[in-house]
């Protein structure tokens, strides 16, 4: 078989989705939210706050040593459930951890303007189940986030396993991120293939990991070219209609 193993990006691949993400009203709902919780902020003090340890959990996970491997981390990741949590201990807030998770989930549904799964993803799916390809899900993404837009969707059942940034500290095009696609279900570079939209961080990112790399244009602005940074296929119309034209190539022999 040509490919044995399909890894997947989420948002702007299998997902197509506009968050509200860090604007005014957005502040102002998740001050709302926490100072019903016990951690009275105006929504300007929310934002400024939020921004600013967004900023340090970054910075401080920057170079920081990946304990299973001993590699330092070139592409951090933060946590905004810890972020969340912090702004509730802020505030004197008990059960700040619990909350968090809850405010994460808040915010992930008001700040939602655009959510849908792209048409022909779970064709895609059955075909490649059908054929005994296993299907593995990459994506730089926040897990209290993701698990809910899974749901939603219904297709968390569909992957034979599933990587998210938030939990590794480090995100894609990080090889640490990539190789534990190796370490925890044995997936090789050689006989596998990563999907995604962006060059930057998709394909990069599997050139850095040895596998090769289809490119799903659905944002012409994070498909723009990088030098030396090539993808093996790349389907410019970003449907699964166009992927379903190149799939038998992709599962011969």
């Amino acid at each position: 078989m040509k490919y044995k193993n399909f890894v997947f990006d989420l948002y702007g691949t299998l997902i197509d989705v506009f968050t509200d993400d860090d604007s005014p009203k957005t502040d102002e709902a998740m001050a709302a939210f926490f100072a019903e919780h016990g951690a009275p902020y105006s929504p300007e003090e929310f934002g400024e706050s939020f921004r600013e340890l967004r900023r340090r959990q970054s910075e401080c996970r920057m170079g920081s040593v990946y304990v299973p491997t001993g590699e330092r981390i070139c592409y951090p990741e933060t946590d905004v459930v810890k972020i969340y949590e912090e702004l509730f201990k802020a505030k004197g807030v008990l059960g700040a951890a619990e909350y968090a998770v809850l405010a994460a989930r808040y915010y992930r549904k008001i700040s939602i303007v655009k959510f849908r799964l792209y048409p022909g993803v779970m064709e895609l799916f059955h075909c490649l189940k059908e054929a005994g390809r296993g299907i593995y899900l990459l994506s730089n993404a926040q897990r209290e986030y993701t698990l809910y837009d899974l749901e939603l969707v219904e297709i968390k059942t569909m992957f034979d396993g599933i990587l998210l940034s938030s939990d590794y500290s480090c995100r894609k095009p990080d090889p640490i991120f990539f190789r534990e696609l190796t370490r925890q279900f044995g997936v090789r570079p050689e006989e596998s293939l990563m999907i995604g939209n962006d060059r930057s961080s998709d394909i990069y990112g599997a050139e850095l990991f040895g596998m090769d790399s289809v490119l799903f244009v659905s944002d012409k602005r994070l498909a723009e070219p990088m030098d030396g940074v090539k993808s093996t296929y790349t389907l410019e119309s970003g449907t699964y209609r166009e992927f379903m034209g190149i799939l038998p190539g992709l599962l011969s022999l």
